[in-house]
C-alpha cells in the first residue's frame, strides 16, 4: 500500500479505477499473512526434510480412508495446489513417502498412496508444524482465533 505521499497521478488513477482502500488493505494483509505463515512452516519443516506441499500431501493422504487417492482428487484437496504436483509426487515416490500406480479400472488415472515411510515422515514433521502454528497465533485469544477463522472462512466461501 502506498502512503500519504502518493503522487497525484497515482491518486487520480486509483480514484478513476474505483479502488476501495479498505478492500485492498484486507487483501494485501491476507496475502502477507499467508506468506509469513508459509515461511514459518517451511522453516519448521526443514529438519524433517519436507517441503510444505509435501507435508500437505502426507496430511491429506493420512486423513483419507485407505490412505490412497487419485492424483487429481489429491490436488483438489490440497491447501494450495502446486502447479508441479506431478514433479512433487515423483520426488516423494523416489523417497519412498508415497507409492504411485495406475487405476485398474481406468489406466488414465494415477493413484497415490501413503507408505509406511510416509507415515513415519508425517509423524516426525507434524509436531514441528503444529508448534510453528501455535507460535504464529500465540498472541491471539481463543475467541479471536475463532472470529478470525470464521472471517477467513467467509472469504474462502465467497461471501
Amino acid at each position: 500500500m502506498a502512503g500519504r505521499g502518493e503522487p497525484p497521478r497515482f491518486k487520480a488513477l486509483m480514484r478513476e479505477v474505483g479502488r476501495d482502500n479498505s478492500a485492498s488493505r484486507v487483501v494485501v494483509s491476507v496475502l502477507r499473512a499467508e506468506s509469513r505463515a508459509a515461511q514459518m512452516l517451511e522453516r519448521a519443516l526443514a529438519p524433517a526434510d519436507l517441503s510444505l506441499p509435501q507435508f500437505n500431501v502426507l496430511m491429506v493422504l493420512a486423513a483419507t480412508p485407505g490412505g490412497e487417492l487419485p492424483l487429481y482428487e489429491l490436488n483438489a484437496q490440497l491447501v494450495s495446489s502446486a502447479p508441479n504436483m506431478s514433479w512433487i509426487s515423483n520426488r516423494m515416490e523416489e523417497r519412498g513417502l508415497v507409492r504411485k500406480k495406475r487405476d485398474d479400472d481406468d489406466r488414465r488415472v494415477v493413484l497415490i498412496a501413503l507408505t509406511e515411510s510416509g507415515w513415519k515422515g508425517l509423524a516426525g514433521a507434524a509436531p514441528l508444524v503444529f508448534e510453528a502454528e501455535r507460535q504464529l497465533v500465540a498472541g491471539f485469544s481463543r475467541a479471536e482465533l475463532t472470529t478470525l477463522g470464521n472471517l477467513l472462512g467467509g472469504l474462502l466461501d465467497g461471501r
